[in-house]
């Protein structure tokens, strides 16, 4: 029998130039007698890499007990002499470990490399707002190319603002036929049919990724408001904004279509894809605290009522009850609410702007982006750990980035805030944890960079990214 040497690798330090994002948490590598050198997987070669579905997360490897979603997303990647091997005991994590031997360098010749790997978080999400600048199918389909690629599972979608409505809801059409043609600085707008919905959450679904819908209450209602006057006490209707102001538009309980217009809107986005439903409720500085409390918890309730789970931005965290989702955006605001909400069965998702808000800008210089966190650039995006910024007693259900689009107008625009920094949050979504890994990850997302470049991908280079 000949010697196998086998190195395990921890840290990542001997395993960084193999250019895998997010990091995996297993690695071995043995070395072996080289016959030829490895095959390298491409798309048009796609065909030298095998699969197979195993019974268990054991068969693969795993010596300690994983979670059942964990089982669900868990991979393994072998990659020799002989070719690319890929195992899961689900298509989603045949999914996942396709992508990861996609952005694998070929090992050294004479290299065994096996890669075991499971997510720390169930929750790897990405929001996209289509309110404040429209963004079609096409485009949304290739974020989510480029989501999966880094083994992110939840497309948040953003559709609507004060700037904007972007759905069609079947008891209001004037929605859609008033309020779909604004944007941010009069951009142009747009909507997404039914049809179009239903193509693009087919195509999440192919890629492994739920879609979540978002329609923001009480709060952040002006483009419905100017749609349909019966939101309003008075009667009348606001005129369309094209500004990037919050927290002056509000729904009320007194108007008399609001408690059909929120029914009408949950079924709407109950009907989009099977999992939870956000229903906003931040910024909402024009609505007293008892119209906020009616307001949210009626949204809450609807979907609550066909057994579905709600997610809400940290404002309304104490209308939320077990199984819901409260998504923490700013960590300047009080977390009473949220540790109440963690006892009852609620789950954190971290969203921190001052790390997850990828429209922040990259510098003071860029022309892209805002400032109202200050800067964001990758590195920290990447160093941090979600269970630090967590109230005691909550449980963290995982790591979502956020694009809002006030400065966004062409796909281009999307992918240069998105890369490299999604790519370091979709690390610290699957690993747990960013900490002290810097030095290891600038040459992993710098391979990654490279494939970008060769798809034609706008991306920014980070300082240190080579």
């Amino acid at each position: 029998m000949k010697e196998v040497t086998i190195v395990e690798v921890k840290g990542m330090e001997s395993f960084a130039n193999n250019g895998l994002v997010p990091r995996p948490n297993d690695v071995r590598v043995e070395f072996e007698e080289p016959s030829r050198s490895a095959p390298v997987p491409s798309e048009e070669g796609a065909a030298r890499i095998a699969t197979s579905l195993r019974a268990t997360a054991r068969d693969l490897g795993f010596a300690e007990p994983l979670t059942p979603w964990q089982e669900r997303e868990a991979y393994r990647v072998i990659w020799d002499k002989d070719g690319i091997q890929v195992d899961a005991v689900t298509p989603t994590g045949l999914r996942h470990g396709t992508a990861a031997a996609m952005q694998l360098q070929a090992p050294a010749l004479g290299t065994r490399l096996t890669i075991l790997d499971r997510p720390e978080f169930p929750w790897r999400g990405l929001s996209i707002d289509v309110a404040r600048h429209f963004f079609g199918v096409d485009d949304i389909c290739a974020i989510i190319d480029i989501a999966a690629s880094l083994r992110l599972n939840v497309l948040h979608l953003h559709l609507s603002d004060d700037q904007g409505w972007r759905i069609e809801v079947p008891e209001f059409p004037e929605l859609v036929e008033r309020s779909s043609h604004t944007s941010v600085g009069m951009d142009g707008g747009g909507f997404f049919t039914t049809s179009d919905i239903r193509t693009i959450v087919d195509y999440a679904a192919r890629n492994g990724l739920t879609v979540v819908p978002e329609i923001d209450v009480p709060g952040h209602v002006n483009a419905a408001l100017h749609a349909l006057p019966g939101l309003s006490p008075t009667g009348t209707s606001p005129d369309p904004y094209t500004g990037v102001e919050v927290g002056f538009s509000t729904l009320s309980t007194q108007a008399e279509l609001t408690h059909e217009f929120l029914s009408a809107i949950s079924r709407t986005l109950m009907g989009v894809d099977v999992g939870p439903v956000h229903i906003g409720a931040d910024e909402c500085l024009a609505t007293t605290r008892d119209e906020f409390d009616a307001l949210v918890s009626q949204m809450a309730s609807h979907v609550h009522s066909e057994g579905r789970s709600v997610v809400a931005w940290q404002e309304g965290a104490s209308h939320l009850k077990m199984g819901d989702f409260v998504q923490l955006w700013d960590e300047r605001q009080e977390t009473e609410e949220l540790a109440a909400a963690g006892r009852r069965g609620v789950k954190l998702i971290a969203s921190p702007a001052s790390r997850a808000y990828v429209d922040m800008k990259y510098s003071e210089e860029e022309a892209l982006g805002t400032t109202w966190m200050g800067t964001v650039e990758l590195r920290q995006s990447l160093e941090w750990d979600p269970r630090t910024i967590a109230p005691a007693g909550i449980e963290v259900a995982g790591v979502e980035a956020c694009l809002f689009t006030e400065t966004i107008r062409t796909f281009d625009d999307l992918t240069y805030m998105l890369l490299p920094r999604l790519a370091a949050l979709a690390e610290v979504a699957w690993a747990g944890s960013g900490v002290g890994e810097w030095a290891s990850f600038l040459p992993r997302v710098s391979h990654l960079a490279q494939l970008w470049q060769k798809e034609g991908i706008r991306y920014h280079c980070s300082p240190g990214m080579q």
